[in-house]
């Protein structure tokens, strides 16, 4: 599953009466704390499914009256009950039986025995969806049965399950469709089933449907044929590969393929013009893929390969094998009015998908606990598989400002947790496993075992590895001995297991501490903290690669690590000559963080202010300002050193150290709050060669990065007073049709921050008649830039009204408050006032929690941490188990005034004295400009 750049909330969601009504989620404390009592939400294994035959028959149109918007389903498992037993435990949820029975499965040439009822005694755990079914007679150990069930279903509309969605086409006219999102465990309110990864079964699946309507399945159809039911047609689909219940998908729609035999891409009719990239690109993709991990794709037991956009959809997109779909805006592209950042986007979800068929489809991981093996090789390989085909995109460079670094702020935190996490089992449990420890940190850590392996290995292990556990479930240490195998026979000095189980294992990254002098370096390491007293274990530490390079070697190519850093042990490197200066972590391929003295900082930066700054890669440009400005927010370095250091930005004008830079810069401006003057100079000085050499218009030899690159220092220069970037980007905005689309961004924002209700009007009537995903996500996200009371009220109104689709009201609600500091206090007193309108509109209360605790994460003011605090104490109560988010996020607030209170001081006078010390430099330039005339004037 692709998760979105911006948070996506996965919200647990209580039964309905009916389909026509909805009751909010409130999220229910786990029931106990002891692990054998959270056993209880695993299923027992003495039954194991072989395969699910299953016939749908969902009702979508307005003449199905009152089973609008259900669906009737039969399904017989066939098991093996692999000990004598009475009892069988299975998943259900949200489903009304007719018939729920059971026979001993028949040899070949027998008549099917008679049906056995299940017993009076069957009951069902509500926390846990586990169902418990007794057999009057006891089931014999290592026999096939037969458990069958007739049942119907809800489709409801909160994008999980055997759901509802819809769109409106180009008549004014709604249309219905059925889709499904399965992962992690909803294909039980589809259909009975062992819902966990482990128990993987072949699939046949039956579609019943109106005749205007068509269906699409994991497989190849076989046959479609009128149904005895009028108007009704059955569409039989060839049996699965072995998978697991999360992988099943199917589609009831009026979609248009852009299809050839083994193919293709799903889409409403209208939008069937914007197939044609991803229809592309898949096909591409996905042949490099099987090349590259020696195992073709339709040769692992699928015929065909399907990508589908759905209007509603929950996640960035969803692995369902042959059988992907994706948000409308994650997969449909517009070349004309699509972005190139967005088009780069699109490709890397499908990629992201694609790989999943390997990793995560074929072999899956055993349980949650072990999501990484699935989703790490997805994100590792939605840059290296993309860059398989789209090479002049620099995916490896973008890696680590994406991935590397993002995923760093979260792992240095008592937020962090293990990528491989034994402490999961709830429905909550589950959700939290799909964060950025399992995708960032895991694409993060393959990619520092591919540069200590070597690339060959890497690719060998890869290849043997998935040969080996071939539609079986997997676990990390088979994955390790794949590793084992192929461990490269070199002077490393720790084995591939202990490199292995420190960074998967424990949690958070270490710093390594670099002193250089009398002809020596020495390396230490303790594990990087944010905050030491957060109550995070900072006792931990890890065998660690280390790459580095220096003044005199100068050699950024070779990424191969010099030797392992082991815990509690200092190594010493000696040299010739003292090196002026020393890099570790060659172009940022390690998993961790590096701090040295002042007097080698003071090198480096020497080196950076010199031409081609010193030869250091862009990527060990990028690494070093991050790593500045996390070391002195966590006071290992001065902010004055490190903004010393990085005014070496004032040359710099490649898209990857800069995004590093305006990351750090996000966490300091929020601190500043409406009081940015001094930064609005220093912003405007140091992005001030970068804005001039790119402008508002592109060149025809720019790259992707300098496309990007132009995106950020314009949105920066225009949001920090630049009158030039502000004045130009006003005049784009008076021909909204014909903006360049890669500056889009920044001139709809200015046009709002700027303008007026005729501006927002003008960009409101733009969306209302958008056809492009990307573009509608574009202006729907450009809203938050208003500033004016009216106009943050009219925005809020347009989230909570089904003006925005639930899957993009967290997105669009963000900007809200993150694109003008201003909008902070406002748009809190909106939500405070307003939470159960959210609440019903996003969803549930953990939405509404998630929201405030982001918003206060902003605040600034010992009064905005008392509005807090008198909001959870009146409300607190009403968000279920979702007020420890709330309570959380008043401790987060005490934290950063305190930080403020301790540093901001320092970063402001930088700021005035950066402001006074430039005037001086101007006024002297001045002076001797005038000198210079006023000799020359005498001479003659």
């Amino acid at each position: 599953m692709f998760a979105p750049r911006v948070a996506v909330l996965l919200l647990a969601c209580v039964s309905l009466a009916s389909a026509g009504t909805r009751q909010l989620s409130v999220d229910v404390q786990p029931p106990a704390t002891l692990a054998t009592e959270l056993q209880e939400y695993r299923l027992a294994e003495h039954i194991t499914p072989v395969n699910y035959n299953i016939t749908l028959r969902p009702y979508l149109l307005e003449t199905d009256r009152n089973k609008r918007f259900t669906f009737d389903g039969e399904v017989f498992i066939e098991v093996i009950s692999n000990q004598a037993t009475n009892d069988i435990y299975l998943h259900s949820k949200n489903l009304t039986y007719s018939v729920r029975e059971y026979w001993q499965k028949p040899t070949t040439g027998v008549a099917n025995p008679t049906a056995i009822q299940f017993g009076a005694t069957n009951t069902t755990n509500y926390d846990t969806d586990i169902v418990k079914l007794t057999a009057s007679t006891a089931l014999t150990a290592n026999t096939a049965y037969i458990l069958h069930f007739v049942y119907t279903g809800l489709m409801e509309d909160d994008m999980h399950g055997f759901y509802r969605s819809s769109y409106v086409d180009d008549n004014n006219v709604t249309k219905w469709l059925g889709s499904t999102q399965f992962q992690t465990h909803h294909a039980r309110r589809a259909f009975p089933s062992f819902d966990e990864p482990q128990f993987k079964a072949t699939f046949d699946v039956t579609l019943k449907r109106h005749r205007t309507f068509n269906s699409a399945s994991n497989t190849r159809l076989i046959s479609s044929i009128p149904s005895t039911e009028e108007g009704i047609f059955t569409d039989v689909y060839k049996t699965t590969p072995k998978m697991s219940t999360y992988l099943l998908a199917f589609i009831i729609s009026e979609f248009v393929p852009r299809k050839d035999d083994d193919f293709g891409v799903y889409a409403r009719p209208e939008y069937y013009t914007q197939t044609q990239y991803p229809y592309n690109v898949g096909i591409q993709i996905l042949e490099e893929m099987g090349k590259y991990l020696d195992k073709d794709y339709y040769s692992m037991g699928n015929e065909k390969m399907d990508m589908a956009a759905i209007p509603d959809f929950s996640a960035g997109a969803m692995e369902n094998w042959g059988l992907l779909t994706y948000r409308e805006r994650s997969l449909l592209v517009d070349e004309s009015a699509t972005t190139l950042a967005s088009r780069q986007s699109i490709a890397a979800v499908v990629a992201h998908e694609q790989a999943h068929m390997w990793f995560g489809d074929l072999v899956t991981c055993k349980w949650w606990s072990y999501t990484w093996l699935n989703e790490g090789f997805a994100r590792y390989f939605q840059y290296f598989g993309t860059a398989m085909v789209e090479d002049k995109w620099e995916l490896e460079k973008q890696f680590v400002v994406d991935q590397v670094q993002s995923v760093m702020a979260m792992d240095s935190t008592n937020a962090t947790n293990p990528l491989s996490d034994e402490n999961t089992y709830t429905p909550a449990h589950l959700s939290r496993m799909f964060n950025s420890i399992s995708y960032n940190k895991g694409a993060t850590f393959i990619r520092m075992i591919k540069h200590t392996m070597g690339e060959q290995q890497f690719q060998k292990a890869l290849q043997e590895y998935l040969k080996k556990y071939e539609y079986q479930s997997s676990l990390p240490e088979y994955l390790l001995g794949a590793w084992q195998a192929n461990w490269p026979n070199s002077s490393y000095n720790a084995s591939s297991e202990d490199i292995f189980k420190s960074f998967t294992e424990q949690v958070g990254y270490p710093l390594i501490n670099v002193t250089v002098g009398n002809g020596q370096v020495n390396f230490t390491q303790k594990r990087f903290l944010l905050k030491e007293n957060d109550g995070s274990d900072s006792s931990l530490k890890y065998f660690v690669p280390i790459s580095y390079t220096t003044s005199e070697v100068n050699n950024f190519l070779n990424t191969t690590p010099k030797f392992i850093l082991k815990p509690d042990v200092t190594t010493t490197v000696l040299f010739n000559e003292t090196p002026k200066w020393i890099v570790v972590n060659v172009q940022g391929t390690g998993y961790y963080r590096a701090t040295y003295s002042d007097a080698n900082w003071h090198a480096i930066h020497q080196a950076l202010i010199t031409a081609n700054w010193g030869g250091i890669h862009e990527n060990n440009r990028a690494q070093i300002v991050d790593d500045l400005f996390n070391l002195a927010r966590a006071g290992y370095v001065t902010y004055n050193l490190t903004l010393d250091v990085i005014e070496y930005l004032e040359t710099e004008i490649n898209y990857i150290p800069w995004t590093s830079a305006f990351n750090g810069f996000n966490y300091l401006t929020i601190r500043l709050g409406n009081d940015t003057s001094d930064f609005n100079y220093y912003i405007q000085t140091l992005t001030n060669k970068a804005y001039n050499q790119l402008g508002f218009s592109e060149a025809s030899n720019d790259t992707a990065l300098d496309i990007y690159l132009r995106t950020k220092i314009l949105s920066w220069a225009c949001r920090y007073g630049s009158s030039d970037c502000i004045s130009q980007a006003k005049g784009y905005f008076q021909s909204l049709a014909t903006v360049p689309k890669n500056i889009r961004s920044t001139v709809y924002c200015v046009g709002l921050r700027e303008g007026g209700e005729a501006e927002f009007q003008a960009l409101y009537n733009k969306f209302k008649n958008e056809t492009v995903a990307t573009e509608e996500t574009l202006l729907q996200n450009s809203f938050g830039c208003v500033k004016t009371q009216s106009l943050i009220e009219k925005v809020f109104d347009l989230i909570i009204s089904d003006e925005i689709r639930r899957q993009d009201k967290s997105s669009v609600l963000s900007t809200l408050y993150t694109e003008n500091n201003e909008n902070v206090s406002p748009v809190f007193a909106l939500v405070t006032q307003k939470y159960e309108a959210l609440a019903e509109a996003m969803g549930g209360y953990s939405a509404v929690a998630t929201v405030i605790s982001n918003i206060a994460a902003r605040f600034t003011t010992n009064q905005q941490l008392t509005d807090l605090e008198n909001f959870n104490k009146a409300n607190g109560t009403k968000f279920g188990s979702s007020q420890a988010t709330l309570t959380a996020a008043e401790a987060t607030v005490k934290e950063n005034l305190q930080w403020a209170t301790a540093k901001l001081g320092v970063f402001r006078s930088y700021l005035a004295n950066y402001r006074s010390g430039s005037a001086m430099v101007n006024a002297f330039s001045a002076l001797s400009l005038l000198m210079v005339a006023l000799v020359t004037m005498l001479r003659n």
